[in-house]
């Protein structure tokens, strides 16, 4: 039996279906947002949009890799740890900003982290039109961008364990050959 989950568990990571449910996962919470947004007039902010587009660039390196497995198995997941690092180091200054009624957003920042000013590029999909300090949603007495941090943060304890699967995966094969 534990041969069979130690198996199960190498070759999962190298499989399209580890991938697929990483898609599938950030396309969910891509959806949240634009639920948010769309259905229940939440509006977002600043950093509320890159958040959001930390999440695009996971989906999006889900999609490469599924596209391309053996060119980019092995950055996918360095680059998915890069976009959850700056999801989450926007959330977290944006629940700082939430604390502080003098915080205002700040896009500089947020643009230059992922190089681009998205609201100005593609505004249909990142357009901000809240204040950083609003608190109009929350979940058992955490706002969004409290529990954004909390996803981030399971994003990058995802990919802990999946690297630390791959070096066991890694010693393993050295060991038989």
């Amino acid at each position: 039996m534990f041969s069979f989950i130690k198996s199960f568990l190498l070759n999962l990571l190298n499989t399209r279906l580890y991938w697929l449910c990483v898609i599938l996962i950030s396309l969910s919470f891509e959806y949240c947002g634009y639920y948010f947004q769309y259905v229940e007039d939440l509006k977002p902010c600043e950093m509320c949009v890159y958040e959001r587009a930390a999440f695009a660039a996971i989906l999006l390196i889900g999609v490469l890799v599924i596209i391309w497995p053996k060119v980019l198995k092995y950055i996918g997941i360095p680059l998915w740890g890069y976009a959850a690092y700056m999801g989450l180091s926007i959330s977290i200054e944006h629940v700082e900003a939430e604390s502080n009624i003098f915080a205002q957003c700040n896009s500089v920042i947020a643009a230059n982290r992922f190089w681009i000013p998205l609201d100005k590029y593609i505004p249909e999909f990142f357009n901000p039109t809240g204040a950083c300090g609003d608190i109009p949603w929350e979940l058992m007495g955490l706002s969004m961008p409290w529990w954004v941090r909390a996803i981030f943060i399971g994003y990058i304890a995802a990919i802990v364990i999946s690297l630390i699967i791959h070096f066991i995966g890694f010693l393993i094969r050295r060991n038989r050959g």
